[in-house]
C-alpha cells in the first residue's frame, strides 16, 4: 500500500497543473486527457476481472502492470504535443488503473476475517502519499528549482513516480500468493462477479461511489492551479495537498469501529457533508487559514466515501469472486465518474476562464459544492437500514 500510493502521490494532484502550465494545453485539453484515462477503467479491469486469479495471481499480475506503468510513465513525461500525450497518458492508465482494485482484493484475500480492518491496512497508502509529497518538496523539489534557476520541478515528479513503478513491480514477486488460481473451464466474462455487481445493494455502492468520484475530479483538476492563482509557490502545492492526508491516516484507524458505532449510511453522510464544506470554503471564503482547513478534510471525505463503499462492497463477495467484483467495481465508479468528471471539469475551468487565464473559481467550486448537497440528500433519504448495505 505504501508504494503503491507513493506512485499516484507523485503525479496525482499536480498533473493537471502539469498539463496546464508545463505542457500550455487548456483546460479542455488537460480534462480531457485526465478524463480519457479514466475510460481505461472501462476497459482494463474486465480484462483484469479475467486474468487475475485465474491465468495469473493477482499479486504476479500487481508485478506486470506496475512495470508496464513505470515504462509508460516515462513515455509520457518525454511527450510536449497534445495527440502523443494523449495517447500516452492513455495507456499508462490501461496499465496503473487496475492496480487499486487489485491490491485492495489482494489484502482482503490475506485478511478474509478482518475485512473491517481494511483501514488498518490501507492507512499506509496514504501515508506513502504523505511521503511523496513532503520529502521531495521540502528536499528534492527545492534543490531542483535552485539548479534549474527556477524552473518548473513537475517533471521531475513523473520520473519520480516511474522509479517507483519499478520498485513496486520488484516488490509484488515477493508478495506470498493469497489465493490459488482458478482451475476447469474460463469463460472470458467473470459471470460469478457480475452477479455480485448486479445486487442491488451493491449498485447503489457503486452510484455512491460514481458520484464520490465525479466531485472528486472537480478537487483533482481544481485544486493545484487553484493554490497557485491564490499565490502559493508550485514547490509548495504538494505538501499543502497533503493535508488532507494527515488527518485521513486517524480516520483509516478509526473507520472499522465508526461503520460499527454509526452503521454506512451515517458514515457516508458525514464524508458528504464534510465534501459540502470543503467546497463551500474553496468558493467563498478568503482567510489562508480556512482554506487549509478545507484542505485537510480532503482525507476525510475519501475515506468516508471511498473506503467505506469498498469495505461494503466485498462483504458482498466470496473468495472466487473477489478479485473481479472489485474490477468491475472500478468500471462503474473511476471509469464512468473518473472520465465524465474529469471531463466536466476540466470543461468548466475554461468556462470561468478570461482571456489572460485568470479562472473565476468561486464560480468553478460553486459547481461541485451544488453536486455535493444534492448526493447528501439523496443518500440522507434512502430508505435501506442505516446498519446493511
Amino acid at each position: 500500500m505504501f508504494i503503491q500510493f507513493f506512485i499516484w502521490g507523485a503525479t496525482g494532484p499536480i498533473m493537471s497543473l502539469y498539463l496546464r502550465d508545463c505542457l500550455r494545453f487548456s483546460g479542455a485539453q488537460a480534462g480531457l486527457i485526465l478524463g480519457i484515462a479514466a475510460v481505461s477503467s472501462l476497459v482494463s479491469p474486465v480484462i483484469m476481472a479475467f486474468l487475475a486469479d485465474r491465468v495469473v495471481s493477482s499479486e504476479r499480475l500487481l508485478a506486470l502492470l506496475n512495470a508496464l506503468g513505470g515504462v509508460c510513465m516515462l513515455v509520457f513525461s518525454a511527450q510536449t504535443e497534445f495527440y502523443p500525450a494523449l495517447l500516452a497518458y492513455f495507456i499508462y492508465n490501461i496499465s496503473v488503473n487496475p492496480t487499486v482494485p487489485l491490491i485492495n482484493a489482494i489484502t482482503f484475500h490475506h485478511t478474509p476475517q478482518d475485512r473491517e480492518k481494511f483501514g488498518n491496512i490501507r492507512v499506509w497508502g496514504t501515508v506513502g502519499w504523505i511521503a511523496v509529497a513532503w520529502f521531495f518538496s521540502f528536499v528534492i523539489l527545492r534543490g531542483e528549482a535552485a539548479a534549474d534557476g527556477g524552473a518548473s520541478p513537475l517533471p521531475l515528479l513523473l520520473r519520480v513516480s516511474a522509479a517507483a513503478s519499478f520498485v513496486m513491480a520488484a516488490y509484488s514477486l515477493t508478495i506470498p500468493r493469497g489465493l490459488e488460481r482458478q482451475s476447469g473451464r474460463r469463460e472470458f466474462f467473470p459471470a460469478a462477479a457480475f452477479k455480485v455487481i448486479m445486487k442491488p445493494q451493491v449498485l447503489a455502492l457503486a452510484f455512491v461511489g460514481a458520484a464520490g468520484t465525479f466531485i472528486d475530479r472537480f478537487y483533482n483538476v481544481g485544486t493545484a492551479p487553484y493554490l497557485k492563482q491564490i499565490g502559493l509557490p508550485e514547490r509548495d502545492i504538494l505538501p499543502a495537498m497533503s493535508l488532507g492526508q494527515v488527518p485521513e491516516i486517524f480516520a483509516m484507524g478509526a473507520l472499522a469501529l465508526l461503520l460499527r458505532r454509526f452503521g454506512t449510511k451515517t458514515v457516508l453522510l458525514a464524508g458528504v457533508g464534510l465534501g459540502i464544506f470543503r467546497f463551500a470554503v474553496y468558493a467563498f471564503g478568503e482567510a489562508r487559514w480556512l482554506i487549509y482547513t478545507a484542505l485537510s478534510v480532503h482525507g476525510l471525505v475519501y475515506t468516508f466515501i471511498m473506503i467505506t463503499v469498498v469495505i461494503c462492497l466485498d462483504r458482498h463477495c466470496s473468495l472466487r469472486d473477489r478479485t473481479g467484483a472489485h474490477q468491475l467495481f472500478a468500471v462503474l465508479t473511476a471509469g464512468l465518474g473518473g472520465f465524465f468528471g474529469s471531463y466536466a471539469a476540466g470543461r468548466f475551468i475554461d468556462k470561468f476562464a478570461d482571456s489572460t487565464g485568470f479562472v473565476d473559481f468561486s464560480a468553478y467550486w460553486t459547481v461541485p459544492l451544488i453536486l455535493s448537497v444534492i448526493i447528501f440528500v439523496t443518500i440522507f433519504v434512502v430508505k435501506p437500514s442505516n446498519r446493511n448495505v
